[in-house]
């Protein structure tokens, strides 16, 4: 498919890659033997969207401990909390996360504070208290130590509860911290200083944050920690007691951090699952979640649209799943100041980056609300990045590749990336860290690797077949060389990576192959007879044997073809229950007098655009590769000529595609006035002459174009048959595939002519084992 100018190459090693050939061996038998209990695990996986809990957090479920009794102050409102609390104290004396984290000791320490307040305030446990005591005596160290993870508020949470602690005579042997709420008052956790109302205590206007913060259901911020302070200070809110009270119908004695956890934890699990690359596996759950998010959305329902990071997850996971949602509904988000000033929203990197990821997904030309978010939290995050402000190296990866614009990614290798940091202890963190039961767990880890080793296995097979027929065919000898095979088969990868696509995968590396085999002979490696001799053999396809060969390389590059059209249409007449070899072979025949067009006539006048788009659409083979791959994969469209919106999604891809690649190519080509390309056809357009201003100025407009095209393609990809499109959506999905393909190969380099993040994806993708542990 990836046709391009012709450079002049020293051919790769691939030595280190030939000797995973044994290890591919040992794959195939370590995975049939590691597949026991996969579909165990995957049933299990089913189950989890039932289960949509979170971990239980000792801090909230001390804060509600604290909670008096509407009727005497003298006694807890919630008496089975304190139970849960005198349970669930760890052997070193803390409560928290459990399995904690080397990381969680400020955690910790803010959850066991909070546990011994609580544990003084009602008289109880004091051998619990006296082992809680130990804890921070001997762990007190980590209060300011700037490699721990701090949880959302704990500069003016803890020092609060270190106040509360004297006031009850607990002795915490800690010199610490006198004035820091006033200082934290004044500074920049002003932002969000009603959502860690727990550690201003009275020094908050409940009554007004009630007023101006209350949910529907009952809650402040749908925090059970800051619910509880809400009473623990104002004391006269029913619906702050009847929020506390519904926690408990689900949970015998403890709280989790955030309530309700329905739409977080559906949200987490769904991009969860396709982070680990296997939602594939689970599309009807997948669905039926979305389909209640949506439910949801429509409502304008709390638990989405007042929580940053669900309303930018909801957004992002609905519009790609073709829902129909508009960017209105992230109009609050535009303005930064406006932003974090706003009153009541808690903020966190991940809100940040969801809000990033959200704005990236632009379907119209002009999307003021999305684009201006994308600006300043791209800013955002550079910033953080050059200040090198993270905690560990797994939050900066994440903030590198929300920096990445989605579609120059390669899936499969993200998939692996996510797979080998991924741990079922991972956790999260607010105002403490908690997990969640559905998406952290041994058998999402054991089924993404069990799949993706599956795939390592089956793509290694496929490369080796390629091999063969590469050298059956002595391709070599008509000029292609071999490493194409693995870049193709890299292409094909990124299209077609399910498993069960293996012969669509193998086809569409070939057909990449004689695409780029027939754009280096139409360049510079074939006479003008030869080229003729060769659309001659193609267009008289069924009688070729009366027009003859003029030379051995014709010969053997129209025999390979030949043979594989034949073999992909007999295997697309059985998918298709009709015969469209005819079909397949114009698309051939349409590129080849494209190309031909590029060769003779262009090399004595200069094309118009409107030519060169027209003609160099064909000559990059993108429709070719897609139209013909529908076919194989059993994708029935009848009429495709005559269908607008296949044509537009023909012309849209296709000039995001050809324009990428001119793009790439031009600094080696602008030496040549033989070579026609998009840039020197917009300076010649522009101003008649070539210079190093005109030529920003044209790379400035075809970026434009491509962005506007890419936006242009995404639209009609999501449109759903409800709002008029007509075409199979596995097509759409195949069109936006390649093109990815296509972003990922020469967004920033021609990676297809000139290799360098390409090799390292090579061996990600197709031999590396996983490693994980």
């Amino acid at each position: 498919m990836i046709i391009g100018y012709r450079i002049n190459f020293r051919p790769l090693s691939h030595d280190k890659l030939r000797s995973h050939v044994m290890w591919q061996r040992q794959c195939s038998y370590n995975t049939a033997s590691s597949m026991d209990g996969f579909e165990e695990a995957k049933e299990r996986i089913r189950e989890s969207f039932s289960k949509v809990e979170l971990s239980p957090s000792s801090y909230d479920t001390a804060w509600v401990a604290m909670v008096p009794s509407k009727y005497s102050l003298n006694e807890p409102c919630f008496p089975q909390c304190l139970d849960w609390i005198i349970e669930n104290q760890r052997e070193d004396g803390s409560w928290g996360l459990n399995p904690t984290h080397p990381l969680l000791l400020k955690d910790s320490l803010s959850s066991t504070l909070a546990c011994l307040l609580a544990l003084t305030k009602w008289r109880v446990g004091d051998e619990q208290i006296k082992r809680g005591l130990g804890f921070i005596e001997t762990q007190s160290w980590a209060i300011d130590n700037k490699d721990q993870i701090s949880p959302l508020g704990f500069e003016i949470i803890f020092p609060s509860m270190i106040k509360s602690a004297e006031k009850l005579n607990l002795n915490l042997a800690m010199n610490k911290i006198d004035s820091t709420i006033k200082r934290a008052l004044q500074n920049e956790f002003t932002r969000n200083i009603e959502y860690m109302g727990e550690g201003v205590g009275e020094l908050c206007d409940w009554k007004e944050i009630i007023k101006l913060h209350q949910r529907q259901n009952g809650s402040l911020f749908d925090s059970p920690a800051t619910t509880a302070a809400a009473l623990i200070y104002h004391q006269h809110d029913q619906k702050c007691y009847q929020y506390l009270n519904s926690i408990f119908q689900q949970h015998k004695n403890w709280v989790p951090t955030m309530y309700p956890t329905k739409v977080h934890s559906l949200l987490c699990l769904v991009d969860t699952l396709q982070n680990l690359g296997v939602h594939r596996h689970f599309k009807s759950e997948i669905k039926k979640a979305l389909d209640e998010i949506y439910r949801l959305w429509q409502q304008k329902n709390e638990e989405i649209f007042s929580n940053v990071t669900h309303c930018a997850m909801a957004f992002r996971l609905l519009r790609m799943s073709y829902y129909d949602v508009s960017s209105d509904e992230l109009a609050e988000f535009v303005d930064e100041e406006h932003f974090f000033s706003t009153s009541g929203k808690f903020i966190s990197d991940v809100a940040i980056i969801e809000l990033h990821k959200a704005s990236q997904l632009t379907i119209n030309e002009k999307d003021d609300i999305l684009d201006k978010i994308n600006n300043w939290t791209g800013i955002f995050m550079q910033q953080k990045l050059l200040n090198n402000d993270f905690l560990d190296i797994k939050s900066k990866k994440e903030v590198e590749l929300a920096l990445r614009m989605f579609y120059v990614t390669y899936d499969r290798a993200e998939n692996r990336r996510y797979i080998e940091s991924y741990q079922e202890n991972n956790f999260k963190m607010l105002k403490t860290a908690y997990r969640c039961g559905s998406m952290n767990n041994i058998d999402l880890l054991t089924f993404s690797m069990q799949e993706f080793e599956l795939g390592l296995s089956q793509y290694q097979e496929e490369v080796e077949q390629l091999k063969r027929w590469y050298e059956d065919y002595r391709l070599e000898q008509v000029g292609l060389a071999q490493e194409y095979i693995y870049r193709t088969h890299l292409i094909s990868v990124a299209v077609f990576f399910e498993h069960e696509l293996s012969n669509a995968r193998i086809m569409y590396a070939k057909y990449a192959m004689f695409l780029t085999l027939s754009d280096d002979l139409f360049e510079h490696l074939a006479s003008k007879d030869e080229l003729l001799n060769i659309i001659e053999l193609v267009q008289r396809w069924d009688e070729h044997t009366n027009v003859g060969f003029h030379s051995e390389k014709v010969k053997l590059f129209f025999t390979a073809l030949y043979d594989t059209i034949e073999e992909v249409a007999t295997n697309a007449q059985i998918k298709q229950g009709r015969n469209v070899k005819h079909h397949i072979i114009e698309l051939f025949v349409e590129g080849l007098n494209s190309m031909l067009v590029d060769r003779v006539e262009w090399g004595t006048r200069i094309p118009s655009i409107e030519e060169y788009l027209r003609v160099s659409l064909s000559t990059f083979g993108g429709k070719c590769m897609v139209l013909t791959s529908q076919y194989v994969v059993g994708i029935h469209l009848c009429n495709y000529q005559s269908d607008d919106e296949i044509q537009d999604l023909c012309y849209c891809s296709g000039i995001v595609m050809r324009l990428l690649n001119d793009l790439q190519s031009f600094k080696r080509e602008r030496s040549d006035s033989r070579l026609v390309n998009m840039v020197k056809l917009v300076m010649k357009q522009r101003s008649g002459t070539i210079c190093e201003e005109e030529e920003e100025e044209a790379i400035k407009h075809i970026k434009e174009t491509i962005e506007c095209n890419r936006r242009k393609l995404l639209r009609m990809v999501l449109q759903s048959k409800g709002k008029g499109s007509k075409v199979p959506q596995a097509l759409k999905d195949l069109f936006w595939r390649t093109t990815k393909a296509v972003y990922f190969f020469y967004s920033d380099h021609d990676e297809f002519r000139s290799p360098n993040k390409v090799k390292h994806h090579i061996n990600q993708v197709i031999y590396k084992p996983l490693h994980n542990r």
